[in-house]
């Protein structure tokens, strides 16, 4: 699938995204050969050596109109929610895969006159790599839920504006954490970890372009925006969370459900808070705020997970990683003012920064002498 724009006979093609058009582009023709695809080079990248990637120019290909033109934005919308989420679910396997190693090698590696398993700090930081790829592995497949829901023609309005918003806040959220935990995992190796032949470098490598494809972080951030403003999914968000705090009944898990109803109420107060400082201080918060509402969605995952194992298996093990993903603020929210933006753009562009002192003195005269 290609987007591509549609040139008019003595026309002019729409500018932009609205004059897009989705196409359906074979590689080769029925003869097996290319389909007037001209490669220029396969690029050189960090890591997914094995999925080779191409700069290629398309001269006289044939390809078929998929939909209306100048939709294909529009019409690609399904292929990318679905790869997005695919991008979650790699993140998460990912993860599982590195802490499974690292969890072997724990097991096996002496230091110190004892297994790295039983050393607390050791057992702490896998402990860590566990509580995060839960959270992560919940988030991914809420959306794989969801989405099958949808497909399947069952979902109800309420579930289709959920899955808007869960998309790119699994994608950009799983993505950002994989790169994280694969960092961790080489280092619980510790310099074995550094050497190619262990195949652990690829790991990380490989989960670098997870927060990449299918859109930046940045680039979710603001699709979260406008599936909210656009789409109107932050209500019914919102209270797909509030449905599992109040399905949560177990007393291990009040603490958790006190934390996410706190965070639910710095949620609900920061869009009219920062709607009035202007377009900019949304977009400059939007990461932040796309995070918070990674993290709470997430937490209302874990108390419903750790409330059926302890009920159905009789196992606190959900329970313990339940009030340790609680334990730090689930939703750190700030407002971006214009005083911020404006210390934002000196840290970003290395550019000096006028201080109420200096505005209060003006310019200063050099005195000449060496202090």
């Amino acid at each position: 699938m290609t987007l591509a724009r549609i040139e008019p006979p003595g026309g002019k093609a729409t500018p932009g995204s609205r004059g897009l058009s989705l196409f359906y582009v074979e590689t080769r023709g029925a003869d097996g050969q290319l389909n007037n695809l001209v490669i220029n080079r396969l690029k050189d990248k960090l890591g997914t050596k094995a999925l080779p990637t191409a700069e290629l120019d398309l001269q006289g290909t044939v390809a078929h109109l998929i939909g209306t033109p100048g939709r294909g934005v529009a019409n690609i919308t399904t292929l990318v929610n679905v790869t997005r989420l695919y991008n979650a679910v790699s993140a998460v396997s990912l993860m599982r895969r590195g802490l499974a190693l690292a969890r072997d090698y724990a097991r096996r590696r002496v230091a110190f006159g004892k297994p790295l398993a039983e050393q607390p700090l050791h057992v702490e930081t896998l402990a860590n790599l566990e509580v995060d790829s839960t959270g992560c592995f919940l988030l991914a497949f809420r959306g794989i839920e969801l989405l099958g829901r949808e497909e399947c023609g069952v979902a109800t309005a309420d579930e289709t504006a959920v899955l808007r918003l869960l998309t790119p806040i699994a994608k950009l959220y799983t993505g950002k954490r994989c790169v994280a935990a694969a960092s961790e995992v080489l280092e619980s190796f510790g310099g074995a970890g550094y050497v190619e032949d262990t195949g652990l470098p690829k790991l990380l490598r490989d989960g670098q372009v997870l927060s990449i494809w299918e859109g930046t972080t940045n680039i979710l951030s603001l699709d979260c925006l406008r599936a909210i403003d656009k789409e109107a999914a932050l209500p019914p968000f919102l209270d797909d969370i509030r449905r599992r705090v109040a399905e949560t009944t177990l007393a291990e898990l009040q603490g958790c459900k006190q934390r996410i109803v706190e965070a639910l109420e710095q949620i609900e107060k920061y869009p009219p808070t920062v709607l009035s400082a202007g377009r900019e201080a949304i977009e400059a918060g939007a990461r932040r705020f796309a995070f918070a509402l990674a993290r709470t969605y997430t937490a209302s995952l874990l108390i419903e997970h750790a409330q059926w194992m302890s009920r159905q298996h009789g196992d606190g093990r959900a329970c313990v990683i339940a009030r340790r993903w609680c334990r730090d603020d689930l939703a750190q929210l700030d407002v971006y003012d214009s005083e911020h933006l404006r210390e934002s753009h000196s840290l970003a562009m290395d550019e000096s920064l006028e201080t109420a002192d200096t505005k209060d003195k003006g310019p200063q005269q050099e005195s000449g002498e060496l202090v």
